[in-house]
């Protein structure tokens, strides 16, 4: 049937049909409108408006499509027909200009080792200069992959915009999975800053030094970061003993709980600090502790970077190591997480167990010796105070009466004032240090003075302790009816 004829009877249609807009009858896949000729045309004559006009409809065109030769692929067998055929075989079609690359490599992908070259590409043009079929990169992909993103949370940038050249090679590699470099590499050539502080810092996570995908998916999760698993679960796969020790505790730390849980205080590639920490001790717990924090038993955590930072005088725990000196920071079996025993309330009848934290680095004659020329500076004489006043098996005094066990203003930590009685009203101390002694004003007794080379006597007094609250129940000392926990530990 001529052109003109097929013109004519596309324009009876359009009439019929009452359309606004007439568009002629698309006869095949690249968008020709005229009837295939039936006699030999000159090569230019191939792509017109009417005849083959998708063939250049692409923002990148094969070479000889630019130069209208088609007769470098295509071989006319049949002018009648118009039916022409390639001029070698399918697989061997592109080997004729493009001469494949010799390779040793180990893995190559399955229609390039075919020769396969149309499966990705297409021989007309493309949106890219590798004439890959599709809008992206990806789009050839997905002719035999599977979406390797999903309905995930996080995808990884370059899976986003479909770019898997930016990863994998498209015909062979050495590597398995036709990666274009090992390991972490392939992650650092993008990842400039976790490579630099990789190279710079002097602690640095194991896994870093292997493969990324220890931790991360390459593609897509629905874990912040592309980790293959939420932070607690994902650590204490291999730091099984923390993972135990949070696991079991009847104490735990909000940090490791909550929000980023491990990430809250490490670091995951790399830092200046043991163990990965994101800064030293006694800063990075200031993150958290710089304001007041109500408990779940109704007690209220002072803030502890306010009472540190004015402090005059500071705990040698505090002062050396921080705090992770009495503390447990990933969970632990003892009130506040301390690493071990201390007394819950300012009294408290003496037992060398209840002390298990203070003893662990003060020697225990501090306090079982009545007396003493050197376990302690805090004697009249050779007589020891500390037994004094701790060492009793009712209404001892706890450490926490006297001093505070992070930091004070006084010298040796001394409080200026410690919550007595139901009410919690706070009893002032009025410690003074003297060159060989000191003296103590508190409301608790009369001024004392003590002195270790000359003793301060005092006439014994005969008493039954009633006016010095003797006769009064420790346990309902030690329950003050405001909320605001004010132990030295919190």
């Amino acid at each position: 049937m001529r052109p003109q004829l097929l013109t004519m009877l596309g324009v009876l249609v359009f009439l019929a049909a009452g359309a606004s807009t007439w568009q002629p009858e698309v006869l095949d896949s690249t968008g020709s409108t005229a009837a295939p000729p039936n006699t030999i045309i000159p090569r230019q004559g191939c792509i017109t408006a009417e005849c083959h006009p998708g063939v250049k409809e692409y923002p990148f065109l094969h070479g000889p499509i630019q130069v209208r030769g088609c007769e470098g692929c295509h071989e006319l067998v049949d002018p009648v027909e118009h039916r022409y055929d390639f001029v070698a075989e399918r697989e061997r079609m592109c080997a004729l200009c493009h001469i494949p690359e010799v390779t040793d490599a180990p893995f190559s992908h399955e229609p390039f080792e075919q020769g396969e070259c149309l499966s990705c590409h297409n021989p007309h043009g493309g949106a890219g200069q590798h004439l890959l079929r599709g809008e992206r990169y990806v789009d050839a992909c997905l002719l035999c992959h599977q979406d390797m993103t999903g309905a995930h949370d996080t995808v990884h940038g370059p899976a986003s915009v479909g770019a898997c050249g930016a990863c994998h090679e498209p015909h062979t590699s050495s590597l398995p999975k036709l990666l274009n470099t090992d390991g972490r590499d392939l992650c650092l050539k993008c990842h400039i800053r976790t490579s630099l502080e990789i190279e710079s810092l002097p602690v640095v996570h194991a896994p870093v030094l292997g493969d990324c995908r220890v931790c991360h998916d390459p593609h897509a999760t629905d874990n912040s970061s592309l980790l293959i698993d939420v932070p607690e679960t994902l650590c204490t796969d291999c730091h099984m003993h923390i993972g135990s020790t949070i696991a079991n505790s009847s104490t735990q730390h909000a940090a490791i709980t909550t929000s980023r849980t491990c990430l809250n205080c490490h670091s995951p590639h790399a830092s200046n600090h043991a163990g990965l920490l994101q800064k030293d001790v006694t800063h990075l717990c200031f993150e958290c502790h710089n304001e007041e924090i109500p408990t779940d038993d109704g007690d209220i955590l002072i803030n502890m970077e306010e009472l540190i930072e004015s402090g005059k005088s500071l705990h040698g725990a505090v002062s050396q190591r921080g705090c992770i000196e009495c503390h447990d920071i990933h969970g632990g079996g003892h009130r506040r997480l301390l690493t071990n025993e201390y007394p819950s309330g300012i009294y408290y009848p003496f037992a060398e167990s209840s002390y298990a934290l203070c003893f662990s680095c003060h020697d225990q004659q501090l306090v079982l010796l009545e007396n003493t020329e050197s376990a302690t500076n805090f004697r009249n004489g050779t007589a020891n105070l500390h037994f004094e006043h701790v060492n009793r098996d009712k209404k001892g005094r706890s450490c926490k009466i006297c001093h505070d066990t992070h930091a004070a203003s006084p010298e040796n930590h001394i409080r200026e004032s410690v919550p007595f009685g139901p009410g919690g009203w706070m009893l002032p101390i009025h410690f003074v240090s003297l060159p060989d002694g000191g003296r103590c004003g508190a409301g608790c007794h009369q001024a004392y003075e003590y002195n270790r080379i000359e003793p301060v006597l005092y006439p014994s007094v005969e008493s039954d302790n009633s006016w010095n609250g003797g006769d009064l129940d420790p346990d309902a000392l030690n329950k003050p009816e405001q909320t605001t926990d004010d132990d030295p530990e919190d």
